[in-house]
């Protein structure tokens, strides 16, 4: 039955995305094509002269620069002479994905169940090259720039989402409620649960959600979106492309959700404000919901130039099985800056989480707070090579957050302190290739530290190495 309801709501979901694109008479946004300039042919005819003059040179047609994907559409010939892929374009739609694959080693030995503690993801488990995530999104992309939308006053747009691969399937897995098809959502997130890992690689339906916006004229615009989305919280996201890194921060895999299920209000009153404000059924929660209440999830984000954002998370509401009475919160401001020197090819990044529940351990009773800073810093050198770096310090209050050690769990309630260090580089071998650009490969070094003996075999400390490799599509 559950899969029958995932059907019927991912196939409404595209159907809608799909209709709107369809109802629309001309497009949100525009892909941009690139191309080179044309030089102006002289027509100027001399009344002297005898010699018919040349016609007009016919300019070159613009090459594509479509990723792949859309590419191969534009290739396609369809019945009223054009391509599919710009009929999609021209309907406001857009296919595309990306393909990822890893290897992480645990150089501090090997790990017991070959899990390393306090990973999502890159857990090398098996101690094999994984492929990560395989993933394809149709998506009608709203542009509050546009001119028709500025005109019409209103537009409808959307994203399904699906992914394929090992991501979806490691421990503190990403399936949200009702959108798990392998095995009871209440089992996810215990790193000795290996019905986890049957399959191994497993699909995963990461968000689908319908859109609506509305021209306020001098007031702005408002944006509604309903269905599963990821969540606003976190510099980091499941879609390694927005990621400086492999391997995630602490606070991604454990302190934050990945997903919500809901309808969210953005409002966009001028070029520097973005107000966001919704009700969602709960982190991770979908089609079903681990108790009857739902949570607000907000932000405030601040742009007065290009060189800096800052915003401000907030998620507050019931988490817990069953229980509607006790309250997760957690606040996250996050600051974005690209300070006037370098050529402006520097990046600076503080996140910093804040959360408390008042649940807490269920074991003991305890109420639990967690605290994380991780500050990260990119510096692009050229178009073949940027690098990066990532501080952590991640406090896990009563040990709520971090399930993953079950393999080396300290006693119950015990606060333990975790810290990383992580160094990597994002190489792109071939940057000026229309297709080849979009290829990339990401090394990194990483030190992990805690007061406990929580880490590999029993250990307050663990180095791992890891890469991946990305073509997005």
């Amino acid at each position: 039955m559950t899969h029958r309801r995932t059907l019927q709501f991912t196939l409404a979901v595209a159907a809608a995305v799909a209709g709107a694109g369809l109802m629309l008479s001309g497009p949100i946004s525009v892909r941009a094509a690139g191309g080179t300039a044309v030089p102006v042919t002289d027509t100027t005819v001399s009344l002297d002269s005898t010699t018919a003059p040349a016609a007009p040179a016919t300019p070159a047609p613009a090459p594509d620069t479509n990723p792949l994907l859309m590419y191969s559409l534009d290739k396609v010939p369809d019945w009223n002479g054009s391509t599919l892929g710009q009929d999609l374009q021209t309907a406001g739609l857009d296919i595309y994905g990306y393909v990822e694959a890893g290897y992480t080693s645990d150089l501090s030995g090997r790990p017991a169940g070959g899990v390393i503690p306090g990973r999502v993801f890159d857990t090398e488990y098996g101690n094999h090259l994984q492929m990560d995530q395989l993933d394809l999104t149709v998506a009608r992309a709203i542009n509050l720039s546009d001119p028709s939308y500025l005109k019409r006053g209103w537009a409808i747009g959307g994203k399904v989402e699906w992914l394929y691969g090992y991501d979806a399937a490691t421990a503190d897995n990403i399936h949200a409620n009702g959108l798990n098809f392998y095995h009871s959502w209440a089992t996810q997130g215990s790193a000795v649960t290996s019905a986890i890992q049957n399959p191994l690689y497993q699909f995963d339906l990461e968000q689908a959600y319908i859109t609506l916006a509305l021209h306020l004229g001098s007031a702005g615009d408002v944006k509604f979106k309903a269905g599963t989305f990821a969540t606003l919280l976190g510099e980091e996201t499941i879609n390694p492309t927005t990621n400086y890194f492999y391997s995630h921060s602490f606070a991604f895999g454990m302190g934050i959700p990945f997903t919500q299920t809901g309808v969210l209000a953005e409002y966009v009153p001028n070029s520097e404000w973005t107000f966001y404000a919704g009700i969602t059924r709960g982190w991770n929660q979908a089609l079903r919901d681990n108790n009857s209440s739902v949570d607000f999830l907000g932000a405030v984000s601040y742009t007065p130039n290009s060189q800096l954002t800052a915003t401000v998370n907030l998620s507050t509401g019931p988490q817990n099985n069953g229980d509607n009475g006790h309250y997760r919160t957690v606040v996250e401001p996050l600051i974005t800056y690209t300070p006037p020197i370098l050529g402006n090819n520097l990046t600076l990044v503080s996140d910093t989480t804040i959360g408390y529940d008042g649940a807490g351990n269920a074991s003991n009773g305890q109420s639990a707070g967690w605290f994380s800073e991780a500050l990260y810093q990119s510096y692009t050198v050229n178009n073949y090579v940027q690098l990066n770096a990532r501080e952590e310090y991640y406090y896990d209050g009563a040990g709520f957050t971090m399930d993953a050690f079950d393999y080396n769990p300290p006693a119950a309630g015990t606060t333990v302190q975790y810290g990383e260090i992580t160094l990597g580089t994002k190489i792109t071998p071939f940057p000026n290739g229309s297709l080849s650009k979009n290829f990339y490969f990401r090394p990194e070094l990483r030190f992990d530290m805690a007061d406990h003996g929580v880490l590999t075999n029993g250990k307050h400390y663990q180095t791992t190495f890891g890469i991946d490799a990305i073509y997005t599509f």
